[in-house]
C-alpha cells in the first residue's frame, strides 16, 4: 500500500509498547496514528504508550464507551 500514491502513511491499532517499540526501530515508516481504547480506568497502564506515542510524533486516538 505505502507504493501506491494513496499509501503516504499508515495506521496501527491497539498496539502495546513492546509492539511501537519494534515497529519504529524495525519498521520504514513510523506510524501516523495508533488508535487504542482509554478510559479513567486503564490510564495508567496505558501512559507508557503516549507518552511514546508523544515522543515519535504518533497521533493518538482513543475510543471507549461513554456510559
Amino acid at each position: 500500500m505505502l507504493g501506491l500514491p494513496s499509501g503516504r502513511s499508515i495506521g496501527v491499532g491497539n498496539f502495546t509498547m513492546d509492539l511501537l517499540q519494534c515497529i519504529v526501530k524495525t519498521g520504514k515508516r513510523v506510524p501516523a496514528v495508533n488508535q487504542i481504547r482509554l478510559h479513567l480506568y486503564n490510564y495508567a497502564s496505558r501512559k507508557d504508550v503516549l507518552e511514546f506515542s508523544a515522543k515519535h510524533a504518533i497521533v493518538t486516538e482513543v475510543y471507549g464507551s461513554l456510559a
